[in-house]
């Protein structure tokens, strides 16, 4: 009798053990894939997040070109104005012949002008060449054309009016002559 009580124990304690290890199978599975479920999620928020500072750094950098692009060129509308201004100084200190009157107002006027200059010159704006240059049409405009045996083929022969760039961009072009 008591091999017969030893027998249904030594089962018992082997169910027992392969119900544990089976068990501990299953927690060992359920463990590895929790683990991978969470690395898999990690690495989904690791490229959100790469994703998104992508974008922002992007945005970041365009902002800033647009804001230096507003400041290169926030003054252009109210140089465009001045120009005339500029312009018709210029035409008053051509003036031939001025009696002793006329040239005090002149000596003001080139003062003023010399002024204009430095203020234009501080901000970036820069007269146009033309003279003894080839004619760019992305920097002249021309407006007449004639037939000269002392110039070049396409090169400038009178400046009308003076252009101006402001850094690198063209306000104004220069109004020119050309020889054919």
């Amino acid at each position: 009798m008591s091999e017969e009580m030893k027998e249904p124990e030594v089962v018992e304690e082997v169910e027992q053990e392969v119900v544990e290890e089976t068990e501990s199978e299953v927690v060992e599975e359920t463990s590895e894939d929790k683990i991978a479920k969470l690395e898999q999620e990690a690495n989904n928020w690791k490229t959100d997040y790469y994703k998104v500072f992508a974008d922002m750094e992007n945005t970041k950098r365009r902002l800033q070109n647009e804001h230096n692009n507003a400041m290169k060129f926030m003054m252009q509308s109210f140089i465009e104005e001045l120009l005339p201004v500029v312009d018709n100084f210029e035409r008053a200190m051509l003036v031939e012949n001025p009696s002793e009157e006329v040239q005090t107002f002149i000596k003001g006027y080139e003062m003023i002008y010399q002024q204009l200059k430095a203020v234009f010159e501080k901000q970036g704006i820069t007269v146009i060449e033309t003279a003894g240059k080839e004619f760019d049409p992305s920097l002249h405009q021309a407006v007449m054309s004639v037939s000269d045996e002392n110039f070049e083929s396409n090169m400038i022969v009178e400046e009308l009016q003076k252009g101006y760039m402001l850094k690198d961009r063209v306000i104004r072009a220069s109004l020119v002559k050309v020889n054919q």
